[in-house]
């Protein structure tokens, strides 16, 4: 088996101390330990995941590194919308979170990843449960998990069309925009 390997991006975790040290004179005082903390949290939760093999096992770099990608940039919202990264809480929250995320990798990776043994009622099927998989936690409020299942459930049935000839790098990219909630069709043209 190919080995793989992926690391958090320095801009994820550069990005997390900018959010988590932004505000008032008051915030800044107590910035470097809530930076500190949430930089520590975003690398434990993106080093799980990166660490689960069974995410990626049937995608290749390429095809995965869309869905890392969003995975991590989800990852690093939630860390930065953490009032207090260094409580129970945030930890507890945080682990919920990974645990989302890892449902739809895996869905992701179970379906596009296996693809060609798939026939098309079980590849519509694996696509859909990608959706059920989607939680509020992953976003952080309901409104965004909405529109990523209504981004996915626009373009199962392009997916689902062109399952034989799929390119799987293409499938990725286009499943992580809609887990962002923004529809691609694989044609690139939009909706009628």
């Amino acid at each position: 088996m190919e080995q793989r390997f992926w690391q958090v991006e320095p801009s994820y975790l550069a990005a997390a101390q900018s959010d988590a040290t932004g505000g008032d004179d008051a915030s800044a005082a107590h910035g470097g330990e809530t930076s500190e903390a949430a930089d520590a949290l975003e690398k434990r939760v993106a080093e799980q995941l990166l660490g689960d093999e069974a995410l990626r096992s049937d995608l290749t770099d390429d095809e995965f590194q869309p869905l890392l990608d969003w995975a991590l940039d989800a990852l690093h919202q939630r860390v930065a919308a953490l009032a207090d990264p260094a409580t129970p809480e945030a930890e507890t929250e945080l682990a919920h979170v990974a645990e989302c995320l890892r449902a739809v990798l895996r869905a992701a990776n179970d379906t596009i990843g296996r693809r060609a043994d798939l026939d098309a009622e079980s590849f519509t099927n694996g696509l859909s449960a990608i959706g059920e998989s989607l939680d509020s936690a992953i976003y952080g409020a309901e409104g965004p998990a909405v529109d990523a299942e209504t981004a996915l459930e626009a373009l199962i049935p392009d997916l689902a069309a062109r399952k034989d000839e799929l390119d799987g790098a293409a499938a990725t990219a286009a499943l992580a925009a809609a887990l962002r909630g923004e529809y691609t069709a694989l044609g690139g043209e939009e909706p009628a």
